[in-house]
Protein backbone atom coordinates (compact mmCIF):
# COMPACT_ATOMS: atom_id res chain seq x y z
CA UNK A 1 0.00 0.00 0.00
CA UNK A 2 2.78 2.53 0.51
CA UNK A 3 4.64 1.93 -2.53
CA UNK A 4 1.71 2.51 -4.26
CA UNK A 5 0.46 5.72 -2.72
CA UNK A 6 4.43 7.20 -3.62
CA UNK A 7 3.78 6.42 -7.29
CA UNK A 8 0.05 7.85 -7.83
CA UNK A 9 1.60 11.37 -7.56
CA UNK A 10 3.74 11.21 -9.70
CA UNK A 11 2.46 9.15 -12.78
CA UNK A 12 -0.15 11.76 -12.33
CA UNK A 13 1.90 15.08 -13.00
CA UNK A 14 3.26 13.20 -15.94
CA UNK A 15 2.17 14.16 -19.28
CA UNK A 16 2.24 11.40 -22.19
CA UNK A 17 2.23 11.76 -25.79
CA UNK A 18 1.11 9.55 -28.08
CA UNK A 19 1.46 8.76 -32.06
CA UNK A 20 0.39 6.00 -34.40
CA UNK A 21 3.40 4.68 -36.66
CA UNK A 22 4.55 1.81 -38.32
CA UNK A 23 7.84 -0.62 -37.09
CA UNK A 24 10.49 1.63 -39.48
CA UNK A 25 9.46 4.96 -37.82
CA UNK A 26 9.37 4.17 -34.03
CA UNK A 27 12.06 2.17 -34.20
CA UNK A 28 14.13 5.36 -35.62
CA UNK A 29 12.32 8.04 -33.08
CA UNK A 30 13.90 4.66 -30.32
CA UNK A 31 17.14 5.05 -31.36
CA UNK A 32 17.05 8.85 -31.08
CA UNK A 33 15.13 8.10 -27.60
CA UNK A 34 17.58 6.05 -26.49
CA UNK A 35 20.30 9.30 -27.34
CA UNK A 36 18.06 11.59 -25.05
CA UNK A 37 18.11 8.95 -22.48
CA UNK A 38 21.79 8.79 -22.71
CA UNK A 39 22.61 12.51 -22.96
CA UNK A 40 20.21 13.12 -19.51
CA UNK A 41 21.66 10.40 -17.48
CA UNK A 42 18.59 8.54 -17.75
CA UNK A 43 16.69 9.66 -15.69
CA UNK A 44 13.60 7.54 -14.40
CA UNK A 45 10.95 9.84 -15.50
CA UNK A 46 11.76 9.53 -19.17
CA UNK A 47 10.22 6.71 -20.94
CA UNK A 48 9.28 4.99 -24.18
CA UNK A 49 6.55 2.64 -24.40
CA UNK A 50 4.69 0.58 -27.70
CA UNK A 51 1.23 -0.87 -27.84
CA UNK A 52 0.37 -3.13 -30.69
CA UNK A 53 -2.49 -5.00 -31.74
CA UNK A 54 -1.81 -8.44 -33.62
CA UNK A 55 -2.14 -7.93 -37.13
CA UNK A 56 -2.02 -3.81 -37.32
CA UNK A 57 0.79 -2.64 -39.57
CA UNK A 58 1.12 0.61 -36.81
CA UNK A 59 1.46 0.66 -33.08
CA UNK A 60 0.81 3.37 -30.69
CA UNK A 61 4.16 4.87 -29.09
CA UNK A 62 4.02 6.86 -25.80
CA UNK A 63 6.61 8.82 -24.82
CA UNK A 64 7.19 10.77 -20.86
CA UNK A 65 9.29 13.15 -19.43
CA UNK A 66 12.21 16.02 -20.04
CA UNK A 67 13.03 16.55 -23.45
CA UNK A 68 10.14 14.40 -25.11
CA UNK A 69 9.34 17.44 -27.41
CA UNK A 70 12.84 16.80 -29.16
CA UNK A 71 11.99 13.19 -29.71
CA UNK A 72 8.25 14.73 -31.81
CA UNK A 73 10.32 17.37 -33.36
CA UNK A 74 11.93 14.19 -35.27
CA UNK A 75 8.01 12.91 -36.41
CA UNK A 76 6.31 15.98 -36.41
CA UNK A 77 2.39 16.21 -36.04
CA UNK A 78 0.33 13.99 -35.39
CA UNK A 79 1.34 13.61 -31.57
CA UNK A 80 -1.88 13.84 -28.85
CA UNK A 81 -1.91 13.84 -25.58
CA UNK A 82 -2.74 10.54 -23.59
CA UNK A 83 -3.37 8.85 -20.50
CA UNK A 84 -0.41 6.07 -19.63
CA UNK A 85 -0.45 2.90 -21.28
CA UNK A 86 -2.47 0.01 -19.89
CA UNK A 87 -3.98 -2.77 -21.24
CA UNK A 88 -2.23 -5.87 -23.19
CA UNK A 89 0.24 -5.81 -25.92
CA UNK A 90 2.19 -3.28 -23.89
CA UNK A 91 6.11 -3.13 -24.29
CA UNK A 92 8.68 -1.03 -22.55
CA UNK A 93 10.89 0.53 -25.27
CA UNK A 94 13.51 2.58 -23.52
CA UNK A 95 13.31 3.25 -19.62
CA UNK A 96 15.26 3.82 -16.50
CA UNK A 97 15.67 1.72 -13.48
CA UNK A 98 11.77 0.34 -13.04
CA UNK A 99 9.82 2.51 -15.39
CA UNK A 100 6.54 -0.06 -15.38
CA UNK A 101 6.25 0.10 -11.13
CA UNK A 102 7.41 4.06 -11.47
CA UNK A 103 4.83 5.16 -14.08
CA UNK A 104 2.02 2.32 -11.85
CA UNK A 105 2.13 0.69 -15.44
CA UNK A 106 0.94 -2.85 -14.80
CA UNK A 107 3.28 -5.35 -16.94
CA UNK A 108 1.26 -7.79 -19.49
CA UNK A 109 2.00 -11.23 -18.89
CA UNK A 110 4.48 -12.84 -21.45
Amino acid sequence: MIAAMAIAPRRMDMVWRTKSLPLADWAALQDHFCNLMVASGGPENLAMFMKSEPGQAKSEIYLTGPGVGTIEALSPGGWEDSTAPAGENVALLVGSGDPWRFFGIEKPDL
